[in-house]
């Protein structure tokens, strides 16, 4: 891909600079058959969650991946409004998450007519705001998968093939990471474009090497929700093992949480610049690896190469 769709627009990959991978700026948790943008009030989203970007800002991020999937609280307008508000570069999706947050047409197509709506979102933009995926969202079941998430799964593999999008998959279970992966590339797809999102939440080390060792990204991105010391003794090993250029940091926080008074509590967005990068330093990462780490790689995560 010679760029990277934002909500703005493209820009050169080598625009983005220092990226939050894996980040939420409204999630939507009334179900598919409620969510929409009746839910919320745009004005009261963009004033609430504009100092959280404003804060990751401050700390030298410029660019935002949104990953809240269709059906779960996506609005492209209100991304391209706190775009343009904080200076972020925001990436938003195409794709489906997992039920209660599937709409009943999903269950009666096949993975070429679900991955064929994607596509025209990719080619046309989302609804009427014209806005362009940056990536693929979609989300798994621990294995064995269902016969949607399969259906899911291989839609998004389709894509991929037909718009160069990389594909980001809320995950954390090693058994669907692997049934995953083996449906990606019994459809031609590489995995070297495929995020296992949560992959924190994999409790084996041996799991993530083989993962890895099939190519894969991994997803380390619940930094802020507790303790640090998984996080940090996981990248740590998967550094010292060679992995450094497949993996993802992030925090998976937020969010403006629809239906809820004000927002409900928001999960702010800057654990990792101000309290788990300096952890790394001082176990002797190298500015550069946390540059791979924090820049080259959410680059190459969307973009290839």
């Amino acid at each position: 891909m010679a760029c990277v769709q934002t909500v703005l627009g493209p820009v050169a990959p080598d625009e983005l600079g220092l990226t939050l991978i894996h980040e939420h700026v409204m999630v939507d948790f009334g179900g598919a058959e409620q969510t929409g943008p009746h839910r919320w009030d745009r004005d009261e989203v963009a004033r609430t969650m504009q100092p959280y970007l404003d804060a990751v800002a401050a700390q030298g991020v410029t660019c935002l991946v949104e990953c809240t999937p269709n059906y779960l609280g996506r609005d492209p307008a209100l991304l391209q409004r706190l775009s343009r508000a904080t200076g972020l570069h925001i990436v938003t999706n195409t794709g489906l998450y997992k039920e209660p947050y599937l709409p009943a047409w999903a269950f009666e197509l096949s993975p070429g007519a679900l991955a064929e709506r994607w596509i025209v979102e990719w080619e046309q933009g989302i609804g009427e705001t014209g806005v362009r995926p940056g990536f693929i969202k979609i989300a798994v079941n621990p294995g064995p998968l269902l016969p949607i998430q399969q259906t899911i799964v291989r839609a998004a593999a389709m894509t991929h093939l037909a718009t160069g999008l990389s594909v980001v998959c809320h995950t954390g279970h090693a058994g669907a990471a692997h049934e995953s992966l083996d449906l990606i590339e019994a459809e031609g797809m590489n995995p070297a474009r495929y995020v296992v999102a949560h992959a924190d939440q994999i409790t084996d080390d041996a799991d993530h090497i083989a993962l890895l060792q099939r190519g894969a990204w991994l997803s380390y991105d619940a930094i802020g929700w507790g303790p640090l010391e998984r996080q940090e003794r996981l990248t740590l090993a998967m550094l010292e093992r060679g992995y450094a250029r497949q993996l993802l940091i992030s925090q998976d926080a937020g969010w403006y949480h629809v239906g809820e008074p004000g927002g409900g509590e928001v999960q702010p967005m800057t654990a990792l610049l101000g309290e788990f990068a300096p952890r790394l330093r001082g176990a002797g990462v190298a500015e550069e690896m946390i540059a791979t780490l924090l820049v080259e790689n959410p680059r190459r995560a969307l973009a290839g190469g």
